[in-house]
């Protein structure tokens, strides 16, 4: 008898494995938990929510907002700000290799995840090869869109609320209500 696995269940394994592979590290004042980068933003998008919590209250590396900054090839500057998140606090907690903050996590995931929408959506509606997800949602988030009042949408990432306002903008694109 054979079993099929779907890609949404490939995706929380690799999500389940993330939390499963964290390790705390003892230090004289505190326990540092360390969590693997999650290494496909669509993993992020198509883990459960659980998963995505477990993680968040862990706290990312703060290596992955730089990752993100690289992948996005935007200035780090201007992303931190955009994330509410503190630039000194960021570079501190690289240096120190130490976790984000549950709040710090969960904006940085919900980035990681909008750009996981995006392949997500490449995926399923067109050729993912010649496409180059997180560079269109670079562009894509610095463009004010009429859906916002003329906001871009990268000004909404500072909150979850407005996370899901930018997710739910692309899941319209991706239906046709936004041409």
């Amino acid at each position: 008898m054979s079993v099929t696995v779907t890609d949404d269940q490939k995706a929380t394994r690799r999500a389940k494995a993330l939390v499963r592979t964290a390790k705390p590290e003892t230090s004289s004042k505190k326990v540092v938990i360390k969590v693997k980068s999650p290494a496909k933003f669509r993993d992020v998008f198509n883990a459960s929510p659980e998963d995505r919590i477990k993680i968040i209250r862990r706290g990312m590396p703060a290596t992955e907002a730089k990752r993100i900054v690289q992948v996005l090839g935007l200035e780090h500057k201007f992303f931190y700000h955009a994330l509410g998140l503190k630039t000194a606090t960021v570079n501190r907690k690289i240096a120190l290799s130490e976790q984000l903050s549950s709040d710090e996590s969960e904006r940085l995931l919900g980035v990681a995840k909008l750009i996981g929408q995006v392949e997500a959506i490449i995926a399923e509606s067109g050729d993912p090869n010649d496409f180059n997800a997180s560079e269109w949602i670079s562009r894509w988030l610095r463009e004010p869109l009429p859906a916002f009042g003329g906001t871009a949408p990268i000004e909404l990432l500072d909150t979850m609320e407005g996370q899901a306002m930018v997710a739910e903008a692309l899941a319209r694109i991706q239906s046709g209500a936004y041409a």
